[in-house]
């Protein structure tokens, strides 16, 4: 076997690419612009072009945006720049311009098949990953393997329904729950000359004991509570691990991990031992996620 495979994380604004080594060390790596294409031929073609030390490696990983089936067939449409993959096959397309064994497999579920096998879900039987971004991405795990679903769809956390009794609309948890809900939950309680544009503008308020942000934080934090108690309910995993750029901040963990035991007190299932622990890996859980995946399945 080589020294080295090769990553790649698909993301709607830059492409990354990694080296990564037998023990999941990344040697190198290095990013392009993610840029908007008129056919699917371009994009590929950028994509593989950027592609070094071919000769090296045995497989390449990727991890891409949107809903991708075992087969990697790209089932929905992502970031404005990546749509264009929409309808295709990741595996044919790249593996036909590199000669490479490629495996391909959604963002969230490569950060999370990463915390099985090397984060801090690793040993356990059942586990389920949230992904705090611009969206809620999700994964759930066995004790081998990501579960995909039959369409690719299963743990798609974002897109977990309730009823909005205000509106009488079925509504997404995601949108409830996700970086962008804390700024308009922010937004919808100051005038619009105070409203911010980023969840860390939120955030730095807080901790400065703004009352508004405080608030916001609040009711934040218990609607992703109740979207943990909700996947809790539903598989009950040993784990839960929480990622994104938010989970690495102690303040956060610790409120979001009280908040969860408290909401299960409120709805009556205290029993429930699932823990809340954050992802080991953020920056680079997709890339190595998807050398693991590949590694698996190429």
């Amino acid at each position: 076997m080589s020294k080295y495979q090769l990553g790649i994380d698909i993301g709607g604004t830059f492409i990354k690419y990694a080296l990564v080594d037998e023990d999941y060390h990344i040697v190198e790596k290095r990013k392009v612009p993610a840029i908007k294409f008129d056919t699917k031929d371009e994009f590929y073609d950028y994509l593989c072009s950027n592609c070094k030390e071919l000769q090296n490696i045995d497989f390449i990983g990727i991890s891409a945006p949107g809903l991708i089936d075992a087969y990697s067939n790209v089932k929905s449409y992502a970031a404005p720049n990546v749509r264009i993959m929409y309808g295709t096959n990741v595996n044919n397309e790249v593996a036909t311009r590199t000669n490479k064994r490629v495996a391909t497999i959604n963002d969230a579920k490569s950060a999370g098949l990463c915390e099985l096998k090397i984060g801090n879900a690793k040993g356990s039987k059942s586990s389920a990953f949230l992904i705090i971004g611009t969206g809620t991405g999700g994964c759930i795990c066995n004790s081998e393997d990501v579960i995909y679903g039959k369409d690719g769809f299963a743990a798609e956390f974002h897109h977990m329904p309730f009823i909005n009794f205000k509106t009488n609309k079925i509504d997404r948890q995601g949108d409830y729950c996700s970086m962008t809900a804390l700024i308009k939950i922010y937004n919808d309680k100051v005038d619009e000359i105070k409203s911010l544009k980023y969840g860390h503008e939120v955030t730095e308020r807080y901790l400065k004991g703004d009352s508004v942000a405080k608030e916001s934080v609040d009711e934040w934090i218990n609607n992703m509570s109740t979207q943990l108690v909700t996947i809790t309910t539903f598989y009950n995993p040993e784990v839960i691990c929480v990622g994104g750029g938010i989970s690495e901040e102690e303040w956060f963990l610790e409120l979001i991990q009280k908040n969860f035991r408290r909401v299960l007190e409120e709805f009556g299932t205290p029993f429930l031992t699932t823990e809340i622990k954050r992802c080991k890996y953020n920056n680079d859980a997709n890339i190595l996620g998807a050398i693991i995946n590949a590694k698996m399945h190429s």
